[in-house]
C-alpha cells in the first residue's frame, strides 16, 4: 500500500527526464540545421547581390544608350529643320512661281469697257493672264524674288511690309462709275521713317475730302451709309464685297492684312471710300488682342501716337479710321483725346463702331471740330437674311427721323446678297446710300 506513491513519483521523474533529452536533442538538431542554414543564406543574400549588380550595370548601359539615342535624334531633328530653312530660303523665288503658276484664278471685271479682265489670285493677289506680257503701269523687281515693285511714289518707300503687286486696273471706266482723286496725292503725304503719313496741304486740303466719294450736297433725301468692316482678311471674301455692293458703300480695311495696297487701289477703282481699321484696347484685353500696335490706356500718350502712326503709314487714299475691338479704349478720355486730336491735325475723319455704348469718341471729336460717324446698327450679329432685313429697315426708320444712319455689316456672303439687293431700289424709297464722308460731314454743322 506504501510502495505506489513511490512507484508513480518514480515514473513522473522518468518521464521527466526523457522529456529533457528529448528537449535537448531538438534543441541540438535546431542548431544543427540552423548552422547548416547560415552558408546557405549567405549564398542567397551573395548571390542576390551579385544579380543587382549585374541588373545595375545592364540599367546603366541601356540609360546611356537611350541617351546617346536621344541626342542623336535631336541633333538629326534640327539639322533636317535648318537644311529645310536653307533650302527654303534659297528656292523661295521658285517655290512662289510655282504656287502661283498652279492656283486657280478667278476672273473679276472693275468697271472697264472694252478691256480684258484683271485676275486674281485664290489669296487675292491681283496677277497678270501672262507673265510675259509688260504689266501696266508697273516694272519687274527682283527683291526677294517675289515681289513686282510699286509705282515710285513716296506710299512705298521705308514702309515695313512686303511690296504687292499693283492691281491691273482698267483706264476707261464706265460712264455711271465715279472716279475717285488719285491717290496718293503728293500735297497730302508726308515722308516719315516708318512709311507715309497723311497731312493737311499747305493750302489746307484734307485728306478725308480729297479722297472721299463725290455725294451731292443738293442731295435732300436722307442718309444711309454702309460700312463692311474687316476686310482683306479673306481675299474671296473681300472680293464678293468689292464686286457685288455698290461703289456707295464704304469699305474698312485691317491694317495687318496682305497686299493691303493691292485692295485700296481695287476699292477706290470701283468707287469705294476707304477706311482703314484702328485697332484699340478692348474690354477683356489680353484674353482678347487686336494685334501688336494696339492702343492701350495703360500706355504713354507718345506710345499710343507711335503705333497709330504705323497703323496709318500702311496706306494711302483712306478718307479717315474706324474703331476696331475698342470697347475699353474709347471709354478712357485721357488717353483717347490726344488720339483723336493727332488724326484730326492729319486731315482724317473718323468712324466709331461703337462696341461700347459709353464710348467717349463723338463726344471728343465733336469738341475738336472733326469730323466723326458712328455705328447706329450692326445688321449681321444674326446672319439671316431674315435678321438682315429686319436691321435694314430699322437703319431706314432711323434715317427718316433724324436725316441720317450708319449701318456696320461683316463681309459674310448673305450680307454681301442682302445689301446688294437692298441697294437696287433704295432710293425709291425716298432714301439715299451715302458714303461714310457724306454721314460724317453732317458732325461739323
Amino acid at each position: 500500500m506504501h510502495n505506489a506513491p513511490s512507484s508513480g513519483s518514480d515514473l513522473l521523474r522518468k518521464l521527466l527526464i526523457d522529456a529533457r533529452a528529448v528537449s535537448s536533442n531538438v534543441v541540438g538538431i535546431s542548431r544543427k540545421l540552423l548552422i547548416d542554414a547560415r552558408p546557405v543564406s549567405g549564398n542567397v543574400v551573395e548571390i542576390s547581390r551579385k544579380l543587382l549588380g549585374h541588373a545595375r550595370l545592364r540599367l546603366s548601359t541601356v540609360d546611356n544608350l537611350s541617351r546617346k539615342l536621344l541626342i542623336g535624334a535631336w541633333a538629326m531633328l534640327g539639322t533636317v529643320l535648318v537644311g529645310t530653312v536653307v533650302w527654303i530660303f534659297f528656292t523661295e523665288d521658285s517655290i512662289y512661281a510655282e504656287l502661283e503658276r498652279q492656283q486657280p484664278s478667278i476672273s473679276m471685271t472693275f468697271a472697264g469697257e472694252g478691256n480684258a479682265p484683271a485676275k486674281h489670285s485664290r489669296n487675292g493677289a491681283p496677277r497678270a493672264k501672262n507673265r510675259e506680257k509688260k504689266e501696266v503701269g508697273t516694272k519687274r523687281n527682283t527683291d526677294a524674288g517675289r515681289r513686282a515693285a510699286q509705282p515710285n511714289t513716296s506710299e512705298n518707300k521705308k514702309t515695313n511690309l512686303p511690296l504687292a503687286k499693283k492691281p491691273l486696273l482698267s483706264k476707261k471706266l464706265k460712264k455711271f462709275t465715279l472716279r475717285l482723286h488719285p491717290h496718293p496725292d503728293p500735297q497730302l503725304v508726308e515722308r516719315a521713317t516708318i512709311g507715309p503719313l497723311p497731312i493737311v496741304s499747305k493750302d489746307g486740303r484734307q485728306a478725308w475730302r480729297v479722297y472721299s466719294r463725290p455725294f451731292s450736297k443738293l442731295e435732300k433725301k436722307p442718309r444711309i451709309a454702309i460700312v463692311f468692316i474687316d476686310l482683306g482678311v479673306s481675299a474671296d471674301a473681300t472680293e464678293a464685297v468689292i464686286q457685288k455692293t455698290p461703289g456707295a458703300v464704304t469699305l474698312a480695311f485691317a491694317p495687318f492684312a496682305r497686299r493691303l495696297k493691292d485692295w485700296i487701289n481695287i476699292s477706290r477703282s470701283a468707287g469705294h471710300e476707304v477706311l482703314v481699321a484702328l485697332p484699340m484696347e478692348p474690354l477683356d484685353y489680353p484674353n482678347s488682342d487686336p494685334g501688336p500696335y494696339t492702343l492701350l490706356s495703360s500706355l504713354s500718350i507718345q506710345q499710343n501716337k507711335q503705333r497709330l502712326r504705323w497703323v496709318l503709314s500702311r496706306l494711302t487714299g483712306y478718307v479717315g479710321v474706324s474703331t476696331f475691338m475698342a470697347g475699353e479704349f474709347t471709354t478712357k478720355p485721357g488717353a483717347l483725346k490726344p488720339v483723336v486730336s493727332e488724326l484730326k491735325s492729319r486731315g482724317l475723319m473718323m468712324l466709331d463702331v461703337r462696341e461700347n455704348p459709353l464710348s467717349n469718341a463723338v463726344g471728343i471729336a465733336k469738341k475738336l471740330r472733326m469730323p466723326v460717324a458712328a455705328r447706329d446698327i450692326f445688321l449681321d450679329e444674326i446672319a439671316t437674311g431674315k435678321n438682315i432685313r429686319a436691321r435694314l429697315a430699322q437703319a431706314e426708320e432711323i434715317a427718316k427721323r433724324r436725316g441720317f444712319a450708319v449701318a456696320i455689316a461683316r463681309p459674310y456672303p448673305i450680307s454681301v446678297t442682302e445689301v446688294s439687293g437692298w441697294a437696287e431700289n433704295v432710293r425709291e424709297r425716298g432714301l439715299a446710300l451715302a458714303p461714310i464722308t457724306a454721314i460724317a460731314q453732317e458732325s461739323l454743322k
